[in-house]
């Protein structure tokens, strides 16, 4: 494995969303990495270079429970939490935000959240957070003005042995919604 660099707060994000990326390097141009990524592979590759990170964003295309790279190649997003937990790269209590398009919409990106939080937060807990909204391409990569309505952000607790423990779905205008805990 490649020596890891320690920081506080990561962005991996497919190079079309550079005005993101610059953005977050604004945001912390101390603490932060911006990582582009055009493929699976890179991804892999760029978790193992990386440790103690308290807070990681991801910024890739995406449909529900899938990450996609315009570069080539699909994931399941829930791998990402496996490669991860394998790259000991999360600092305990991390959090980790999936901003692809619609990646936690509907019972597919409620699974996909938490066989996250499961593979990546086993012995370190942590939180998981993603969109439901589709973007759009012609207008910049935000969000489709006509989705606001059913526009959520799904966030999920894990302890430390990668056990659901608490969660809320927040609706665009701050409306909240518990999830059931078993």
């Amino acid at each position: 494995m490649p020596e890891q660099q320690a920081i506080e707060n990561l962005l991996f994000y497919d190079p079309q969303f550079e005005s993101y990326a610059d953005g977050f390097r604004e945001q912390n141009p101390f603490s932060g990495i911006a990582h582009a990524v055009t493929s699976p592979n890179e991804l892999i590759e760029a978790v193992k270079g990386y440790a103690m990170v308290k807070s990681v964003e991801l910024v890739l295309h995406g449909s529900p429970g899938t990450i996609w790279f315009k570069g080539g190649g699909v994931m399941t997003a829930s791998y990402f939490g496996t490669i991860a937990s394998a790259a000991n790269m999360l600092a305990m209590d991390a959090r980790v935000l999936f901003l692809g398009c619609n990646i936690a919409e509907g019972a597919v990106g409620d699974k996909f959240l938490t066989d996250v939080g499961k593979n990546m937060f086993t012995g370190t807990g942590g939180t998981a957070g993603g969109t439901t909204v589709a973007n759009l391409a012609f207008n910049g990569g935000k969000m489709n003005p006509l989705w606001f309505f059913g526009a959520k952000l799904k966030v999920r607790r894990f302890d430390i042995a990668g056990k659901l423990i608490a969660g809320q779905d927040v609706g665009y205008f701050g409306g909240t919604t518990g999830i059931k805990v078993n």
